[in-house]
Protein backbone atom coordinates (compact mmCIF):
# COMPACT_ATOMS: atom_id res chain seq x y z
CA UNK A 1 0.00 0.00 0.00
CA UNK A 2 2.73 2.21 0.67
CA UNK A 3 4.29 1.77 -2.35
CA UNK A 4 1.23 2.92 -4.10
CA UNK A 5 0.62 5.86 -2.51
CA UNK A 6 4.48 6.79 -3.01
CA UNK A 7 4.05 5.88 -6.66
CA UNK A 8 0.71 7.72 -7.04
CA UNK A 9 2.54 11.16 -5.54
CA UNK A 10 5.84 10.24 -7.57
CA UNK A 11 2.99 10.62 -10.43
CA UNK A 12 1.12 13.62 -9.59
CA UNK A 13 4.22 15.70 -9.30
CA UNK A 14 5.60 14.49 -12.74
CA UNK A 15 2.46 15.52 -14.40
CA UNK A 16 2.30 19.43 -12.04
CA UNK A 17 5.72 20.20 -13.19
CA UNK A 18 5.07 18.39 -16.91
CA UNK A 19 1.88 21.00 -17.24
CA UNK A 20 4.62 24.11 -15.32
CA UNK A 21 6.87 23.32 -18.37
CA UNK A 22 4.38 23.35 -21.08
CA UNK A 23 2.56 26.76 -19.94
CA UNK A 24 5.85 28.46 -19.52
CA UNK A 25 6.52 27.36 -23.04
CA UNK A 26 3.33 28.44 -24.18
CA UNK A 27 3.74 31.78 -22.40
CA UNK A 28 7.14 32.49 -24.23
CA UNK A 29 6.17 31.43 -27.72
CA UNK A 30 2.92 33.76 -27.76
CA UNK A 31 5.92 36.17 -26.20
CA UNK A 32 7.75 35.64 -28.79
CA UNK A 33 5.61 36.25 -31.47
CA UNK A 34 4.71 39.92 -30.47
CA UNK A 35 7.19 42.75 -30.84
CA UNK A 36 7.50 45.56 -28.28
CA UNK A 37 6.31 48.55 -30.58
CA UNK A 38 9.10 51.07 -31.21
CA UNK A 39 8.69 54.94 -31.10
CA UNK A 40 9.27 56.47 -34.35
CA UNK A 41 10.41 59.47 -34.76
CA UNK A 42 8.68 62.52 -37.09
CA UNK A 43 8.63 63.16 -40.42
CA UNK A 44 11.81 66.11 -40.04
CA UNK A 45 13.25 66.30 -43.47
CA UNK A 46 11.42 68.78 -45.94
CA UNK A 47 11.19 72.43 -46.51
CA UNK A 48 9.86 74.43 -43.71
CA UNK A 49 8.90 78.27 -44.00
CA UNK A 50 7.46 81.66 -42.26
CA UNK A 51 7.66 85.15 -41.48
CA UNK A 52 10.02 85.41 -37.69
CA UNK A 53 10.27 88.50 -35.83
CA UNK A 54 12.58 90.81 -36.69
CA UNK A 55 14.40 93.41 -33.73
CA UNK A 56 14.45 96.81 -36.37
CA UNK A 57 11.82 95.54 -38.98
CA UNK A 58 8.39 94.08 -39.86
CA UNK A 59 9.48 90.62 -40.08
CA UNK A 60 12.24 88.29 -41.26
CA UNK A 61 11.12 86.04 -44.35
CA UNK A 62 12.83 82.76 -43.19
CA UNK A 63 13.12 79.10 -45.32
CA UNK A 64 14.52 76.06 -44.39
CA UNK A 65 15.08 72.90 -45.96
CA UNK A 66 16.43 69.62 -44.11
CA UNK A 67 17.66 67.14 -46.73
CA UNK A 68 18.41 63.39 -45.73
CA UNK A 69 21.55 63.44 -46.54
CA UNK A 70 21.63 65.96 -43.09
CA UNK A 71 22.56 69.05 -44.97
CA UNK A 72 20.35 72.24 -45.04
CA UNK A 73 19.89 75.21 -47.13
CA UNK A 74 18.76 78.57 -45.55
CA UNK A 75 16.86 81.46 -47.46
CA UNK A 76 16.52 84.49 -45.33
CA UNK A 77 15.17 88.19 -46.20
CA UNK A 78 14.42 91.30 -43.94
CA UNK A 79 11.38 92.84 -44.88
CA UNK A 80 11.52 96.72 -45.31
CA UNK A 81 15.66 96.83 -44.81
CA UNK A 82 18.27 96.07 -46.71
CA UNK A 83 16.41 96.15 -50.57
CA UNK A 84 14.94 93.09 -49.37
CA UNK A 85 18.06 91.05 -50.67
CA UNK A 86 17.92 87.32 -50.04
CA UNK A 87 20.47 85.84 -48.32
CA UNK A 88 21.33 81.94 -49.06
CA UNK A 89 23.41 79.77 -46.35
CA UNK A 90 24.26 76.16 -46.45
CA UNK A 91 25.62 73.74 -43.81
CA UNK A 92 24.81 70.48 -41.69
CA UNK A 93 22.21 69.88 -39.04
CA UNK A 94 22.34 67.01 -36.49
CA UNK A 95 18.99 64.95 -34.68
CA UNK A 96 19.73 65.55 -31.23
CA UNK A 97 16.59 63.24 -30.27
CA UNK A 98 13.26 62.15 -31.47
CA UNK A 99 12.34 65.90 -32.17
CA UNK A 100 14.88 68.25 -32.18
CA UNK A 101 17.25 69.45 -34.69
CA UNK A 102 20.36 71.87 -34.52
CA UNK A 103 21.70 73.36 -37.32
CA UNK A 104 25.11 74.99 -38.06
CA UNK A 105 26.19 77.70 -39.84
CA UNK A 106 29.46 80.04 -40.72
CA UNK A 107 29.12 82.71 -37.50
CA UNK A 108 26.28 80.30 -35.07
CA UNK A 109 23.55 77.76 -34.79
CA UNK A 110 20.05 76.88 -34.51
CA UNK A 111 17.63 74.74 -32.88
CA UNK A 112 14.03 73.77 -33.79
CA UNK A 113 11.70 71.18 -33.00
CA UNK A 114 9.47 68.96 -34.53
CA UNK A 115 5.70 68.82 -33.91
CA UNK A 116 2.53 68.39 -35.54
CA UNK A 117 4.26 68.36 -39.17
CA UNK A 118 5.58 71.97 -38.36
CA UNK A 119 8.95 73.28 -37.14
CA UNK A 120 9.30 75.22 -33.75
CA UNK A 121 12.09 77.95 -33.57
CA UNK A 122 13.88 77.27 -30.08
CA UNK A 123 15.61 79.99 -28.08
CA UNK A 124 19.47 80.12 -27.89
CA UNK A 125 19.22 77.95 -24.96
CA UNK A 126 17.56 75.73 -27.19
CA UNK A 127 14.39 75.76 -25.28
CA UNK A 128 10.51 76.60 -26.45
CA UNK A 129 9.42 80.07 -26.68
CA UNK A 130 6.60 80.34 -24.77
CA UNK A 131 3.97 83.35 -24.12
CA UNK A 132 2.02 85.51 -26.50
CA UNK A 133 4.92 85.48 -28.97
CA UNK A 134 4.88 81.56 -29.62
CA UNK A 135 2.86 81.67 -32.75
CA UNK A 136 5.20 83.74 -34.43
CA UNK A 137 7.86 81.02 -34.13
CA UNK A 138 6.23 78.70 -35.79
CA UNK A 139 6.96 77.29 -39.33
CA UNK A 140 4.87 75.63 -41.79
CA UNK A 141 6.03 72.93 -44.21
CA UNK A 142 5.85 73.49 -48.04
CA UNK A 143 6.27 71.25 -51.44
CA UNK A 144 8.81 71.29 -54.00
CA UNK A 145 11.83 72.36 -51.55
CA UNK A 146 14.29 69.40 -52.70
CA UNK A 147 14.90 70.67 -56.24
CA UNK A 148 18.59 69.03 -55.65
CA UNK A 149 18.53 66.38 -58.55
CA UNK A 150 16.94 69.05 -61.09
CA UNK A 151 19.31 71.37 -60.37
CA UNK A 152 22.40 69.50 -60.45
CA UNK A 153 21.02 68.34 -64.03
CA UNK A 154 20.89 71.93 -64.98
CA UNK A 155 24.37 72.98 -63.87
CA UNK A 156 25.87 69.48 -65.09
CA UNK A 157 24.57 70.87 -68.53
CA UNK A 158 26.70 73.84 -67.77
CA UNK A 159 23.61 76.28 -66.86
CA UNK A 160 24.58 78.83 -64.84
CA UNK A 161 20.93 80.14 -63.53
CA UNK A 162 17.40 78.93 -63.85
CA UNK A 163 14.06 80.36 -63.85
CA UNK A 164 10.74 79.65 -63.74
CA UNK A 165 7.34 81.45 -63.62
CA UNK A 166 3.37 80.34 -63.83
CA UNK A 167 -0.01 81.15 -65.82
CA UNK A 168 0.78 80.71 -68.48
CA UNK A 169 4.24 78.42 -67.38
CA UNK A 170 7.42 79.22 -68.32
CA UNK A 171 11.79 78.34 -67.96
CA UNK A 172 14.42 80.65 -68.46
CA UNK A 173 18.04 79.45 -68.37
CA UNK A 174 21.59 81.04 -68.62
CA UNK A 175 24.40 79.46 -69.89
CA UNK A 176 28.23 80.97 -70.29
CA UNK A 177 27.35 82.17 -73.82
CA UNK A 178 23.26 81.48 -74.45
CA UNK A 179 20.02 82.05 -73.35
CA UNK A 180 16.85 80.04 -73.22
CA UNK A 181 13.34 81.09 -73.17
CA UNK A 182 10.67 78.45 -73.41
CA UNK A 183 6.81 78.49 -73.25
CA UNK A 184 4.35 76.22 -72.45
CA UNK A 185 2.67 77.29 -75.25
CA UNK A 186 6.02 76.23 -77.26
CA UNK A 187 7.27 79.73 -78.07
CA UNK A 188 10.68 79.52 -77.76
CA UNK A 189 13.58 82.17 -77.85
CA UNK A 190 17.19 80.99 -78.16
CA UNK A 191 19.98 84.32 -78.36
CA UNK A 192 23.43 84.46 -77.37
CA UNK A 193 23.98 85.80 -73.78
CA UNK A 194 24.77 89.58 -73.92
CA UNK A 195 27.12 91.33 -71.05
CA UNK A 196 24.57 92.73 -68.27
CA UNK A 197 23.52 96.16 -68.06
CA UNK A 198 23.39 97.05 -65.55
CA UNK A 199 25.64 95.00 -63.60
CA UNK A 200 25.13 95.36 -59.67
CA UNK A 201 24.89 93.07 -56.63
CA UNK A 202 21.16 93.73 -56.54
CA UNK A 203 20.51 93.78 -60.38
CA UNK A 204 21.27 92.44 -63.49
CA UNK A 205 19.74 93.03 -66.95
CA UNK A 206 20.55 91.29 -70.06
CA UNK A 207 18.60 92.62 -73.00
CA UNK A 208 18.90 91.02 -76.92
CA UNK A 209 16.44 92.43 -79.72
CA UNK A 210 13.82 89.15 -78.78
CA UNK A 211 13.94 89.50 -75.29
CA UNK A 212 15.25 91.49 -71.66
CA UNK A 213 16.04 89.71 -68.45
CA UNK A 214 15.40 91.09 -65.52
CA UNK A 215 17.52 89.24 -62.36
CA UNK A 216 17.01 91.15 -59.01
CA UNK A 217 18.41 89.43 -55.95
CA UNK A 218 14.78 89.62 -54.03
CA UNK A 219 12.96 87.41 -52.45
CA UNK A 220 10.63 85.39 -54.59
CA UNK A 221 7.59 83.14 -53.59
CA UNK A 222 6.42 80.71 -56.19
CA UNK A 223 2.59 81.79 -56.71
CA UNK A 224 1.90 78.18 -57.21
CA UNK A 225 3.80 76.28 -54.73
CA UNK A 226 4.42 79.03 -52.26
CA UNK A 227 8.27 78.47 -52.07
CA UNK A 228 10.79 80.95 -52.14
CA UNK A 229 13.81 81.30 -53.94
CA UNK A 230 16.42 83.97 -54.12
CA UNK A 231 15.93 85.78 -56.68
CA UNK A 232 12.80 87.69 -58.48
CA UNK A 233 12.82 87.58 -62.25
CA UNK A 234 11.06 89.43 -65.16
CA UNK A 235 11.20 88.59 -68.52
CA UNK A 236 9.81 91.15 -71.35
CA UNK A 237 9.29 89.62 -75.23
CA UNK A 238 7.78 91.64 -77.72
CA UNK A 239 4.39 89.91 -76.59
CA UNK A 240 4.47 89.60 -73.76
CA UNK A 241 5.77 90.27 -70.48
CA UNK A 242 6.26 86.94 -67.66
CA UNK A 243 7.18 87.17 -63.68
CA UNK A 244 8.48 84.50 -61.90
CA UNK A 245 11.12 83.34 -59.53
CA UNK A 246 14.59 81.72 -59.69
CA UNK A 247 18.11 80.87 -58.88
CA UNK A 248 22.05 81.04 -59.30
CA UNK A 249 23.77 77.15 -59.80
CA UNK A 250 27.27 78.41 -60.14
Amino acid sequence: MRKLICFTTLFAVLMACNNHQNTQSTTDSTTAGKQTPVATAPHITGTYQGTLPCADCPGMDYQISLFDDHTFTELVSYQGRGQGIAFTEKGTWQQINDSIVSIKKKTDSSSFLASDSKLLVLDKQGKRIEGALASNYVLKPVEGGDRRDLLAQKAGAGITFTANGNEPFWSLDLEARKISFHTASGDSIVAALPAAKPNTDTLKVYTTPQLTVSIRNVMCTDDMSGLMRPNSVEVKTKEQTYHGCGEYLK
